[in-house]
């Protein structure tokens, strides 16, 4: 008795459909411009409350509150950001 199968001759070719482009654009565009704009939100509200604070401490809380929402960034632009929260210059993100 044969052990091979008789009949099935390797993998089905895999069918490629076209993708239909969605009229509201991807779901993941969607989310990411949503943490954008609620990163930016979250900059403005830690630039308020943090205001006159020292520098060290601003940039530790805009860091932790950025990491939490997916965004890192330099550590140039963070220190740069927090010099602008501390001395009450207006902060957003590039």
């Amino acid at each position: 008795m044969s052990t091979a199968r008789s009949g099935i001759t390797g993998s089905p070719a895999a069918t490629v459909r076209p993708r239909t482009p969605s009229p509201h654009g991807s779901v993941a565009s969607q989310i990411k411009q949503q943490r954008r704009v609620y990163a930016r939100a979250v900059l403005r509200s830690l630039a308020r409350t943090q205001q006159r604070q020292p520098t060290g401490q601003v940039h530790r809380v805009v860091r932790e509150a950025l990491t939490s929402l997916g965004i890192r960034l330099p550590a140039a632009t963070l220190h740069q950001l927090a010099a602008d929260i501390t001395a009450g210059r207006p902060v957003d993100l590039a």
